[in-house]
């Protein structure tokens, strides 16, 4: 498609799709359950943080999202988009058995982490997640169990058109 003497370049804003990950983890119904039963508080979530001035244990849960980088332009086949969401619980309980500890706080961590990806996993079945990386830090921060997904989204580029997010 052709607007005057140059190309409309496709392009898809990293706040977009930021915007539309915010909203729906905001009103993702699992999401408030789990945080109510656990926490009884619904989860605080962030676009990007203060760094000099980040949440504190009082915002836990925690959800934030960070915009990360993206690969676009005439020359690709294929538009790389890198985003990164992080969440943290706060949890001190721990269960021993016998010899055996276990904090209650890695189950947790992990339970909403993947109530996270299952929520933006389903958000846009036309361009959906390729990869994800995920981990959780059990140890350094306790009693925060803070965990970690950095996604990968891979769109086919058409030039001329709209990207549907």
């Amino acid at each position: 498609m052709k607007r005057g003497n140059d190309y409309m370049i496709s392009t898809l804003k990293l706040s977009d799709i930021i915007s539309k990950w915010r909203d729906a983890l905001q009103a993702s119904q699992p999401i408030q359950n789990f945080c109510s039963s656990q926490y009884n508080k619904a989860p605080s979530i962030f676009v990007g943080i203060n760094g000099k001035n980040p949440p504190t244990e009082n915002d836990c849960p925690l959800i934030i999202l960070y915009p990360g980088s993206k690969s676009e332009g005439l020359e690709l086949q294929e538009y790389t988009y890198n985003l990164t969401v992080g969440w943290t619980i706060l949890q001190a309980a721990a269960t021993v058995t016998n010899n055996v500890t276990e904090f209650r706080g890695v189950a947790e961590c992990d339970t909403l982490g993947q109530l996270i990806y299952q929520e933006l996993a389903q958000l846009s079945p036309d361009n959906p997640i390729s990869v994800v990386n995920y981990n959780i830090e059990p140890v350094a921060y306790f009693p925060r169990f803070p965990g970690r997904m950095d996604i990968i989204i891979k769109i086919t580029s058409i030039n001329g058109y709209n990207i549907n997010f």
